[in-house]
């Protein structure tokens, strides 16, 4: 068996969470916020047998695609005192993907 922690954006999550419930794989989401942007995200815990590991990447590379490119300013983020007030672009969207081998697992 294997445990994903999928990162993604909140804006993903609730139809991937969906899609993932379609085809029944199980899912918990946690509520989480980003260090970078600190922007709300969402961390699913998932839980599948190692012959659907595929099929549940698949998914989630589906349902959190990088999209857009947003400008935000540099404040709060460590730097030279000369670009304090140069505005920096970032690719948001996708999903970071931890897989773990499960060695034991129990329902009550």
């Amino acid at each position: 068996m294997k445990l994903l922690f999928a990162i993604v954006q909140n804006d993903d999550q609730k139809s991937l969470t969906y899609a993932l419930i379609e085809r029944n794989i199980n899912v918990t989401r946690i509520a989480s916020t980003g260090g970078f942007l600190r922007g709300g995200n969402s961390t699913l815990m998932i839980g599948v047998e190692a012959d659907r590991l595929d099929e549940t990447l698949q998914v989630i590379r589906e349902y959190s695609r990088r999209r857009q490119v947003v400008t935000v300013p540099a404040s709060g983020i460590p730097h030279n005192i000369d670009s304090a007030a140069m505005p920096m672009s970032v690719t948001v969207g996708g999903a970071t993907v931890f897989v773990l081998d499960v060695q034991d697992t129990f329902k009550y």
